[in-house]
């Protein structure tokens, strides 16, 4: 055991050394706001409003509120809908089991679309537990209707892998990503923290994405690699 552990010494050590420098470099310049910009999908809404904006789920809290992520996306889904890009809202469904009980994302949705107006349409789908099983309900839901040209609301770094899972059902996408209020976002500060925090979700994506791309779930059409560029 011991031989063994001195055998992996240099490679733990090796190991932390490049972790280390890679935090940072990562703190210390703007390589985060450099990743980001690159790897956000943002499309230019075409001239006729979409049958329907999509707004994906992020988490809920015990108190039976939204995740402030999963406000962000409904909100800017809400701005969609007043400014009259999007005819229907469809928000996705998450449920989470807490010590108090089971908590649906619907009770929250269900408050904050009241505030804005009773008169908008508004679609659910029965709960999902990640974004291609997202995409799937909501094909389930609007392609019966007729409504195939949507835009879809996701997080900033989360708006590539989303949007082409989407596409990969069916769908013809307008990418939106949301306006954010937490630190970090799309466009990291100079802050430490905010530029890790970006870096992170970064990996995390291309890591997904990778994963997504294996299991078939993504488009493969030149129209959401040239969409991400734009």
């Amino acid at each position: 055991m011991a031989l063994r552990i001195s055998r992996l010494g240099p490679v733990l050590i090796a190991t932390l050394t490049v972790a280390a420098a890679v935090v940072v470099i990562v703190i210390e310049t703007s390589i985060a706001n450099a990743v980001a910009s690159r790897w956000i999908r943002r499309d230019k809404f075409p001239d006729t409003a979409v049958g329907a904006a999509v707004i994906t789920s992020a988490s809920v809290n015990p108190n039976a509120t939204m995740s402030s992520e999963a406000l962000d996306h409904l909100l800017t889904g809400l701005e969609l809908i007043r400014s009259g890009r999007a005819i229907a809202l469809v928000t996705t469904t998450i449920e989470q089991q807490f010590p108090g009980g089971l908590v649906s994302s619907r009770v929250d949705q269900s408050r904050i679309v009241a505030l804005f107006g009773s008169d908008t349409r508004w679609l659910q789908t029965p709960a999902s537990k990640s974004t291609r099983d997202e995409a799937v309900k909501v094909a389930e839901l609007l392609l019966p209707l007729g409504i195939r040209r949507i835009s879809v609301v996701a997080t900033p770094m989360h708006t590539r892998r989303a949007c082409s899972a989407f596409e990969a059902v069916g769908f013809e996408v307008t990418c939106i990503p949301a306006l954010v209020r937490s630190p970090g976002g799309q466009d990291p500060g100079p802050w430490p923290a905010d530029r890790l925090r970006v870096f992170g979700e970064w990996v995390y994506e291309v890591v997904a994405t990778l994963n997504y791309r294996s299991r078939g779930w993504l488009s493969n059409g030149a129209a959401a690699q040239s969409a991400a560029t734009r």
